[in-house]
């Protein structure tokens, strides 16, 4: 597996960078056999939880813009507040990053 260059730019965000990355090029595991499967599963874990940061990321930047509108609305706020988006972004992020964790600790037992 490669990576590109464009990871390794400083100043770039790290969910860029987690969104174009090529997948893991750790000599020290990508080496081994039987982690490839879990490897290729943690790089898309990575990639995953990437994208819902974006999407909270982008609610976030949401509110703000409506806070310091001077023209908000009370619909304003109750439409991006009720938005059954932000609350399945948050779940996917949630459930993403547990198995993240679950394929992470796989890897550390099997190269212990």
């Amino acid at each position: 597996m490669s990576t590109t260059n464009a990871q390794n730019i400083p100043g770039r965000r790290l969910r860029d960078r987690l969104v174009a990355r090529e997948g893991t090029s750790n000599p020290a595991l990508t080496e081994r056999y039987a982690l490839q499967n879990q490897l290729l599963l943690i790089d898309d874990d990575l990639r995953e939880a990437a994208l819902a940061i974006g999407g909270v990321e982008k609610f976030l930047a949401d509110a703000l813009d409506l806070l310091e509108d001077e023209a908000v609305t009370a619909g304003d706020l109750a439409e991006l507040a009720g938005s059954g988006e932000t609350l399945d972004r948050l779940d996917s992020l949630a459930e993403t990053l547990s198995t993240l964790r679950r394929r992470l600790i796989a890897i550390a037992s099997q190269i212990k």
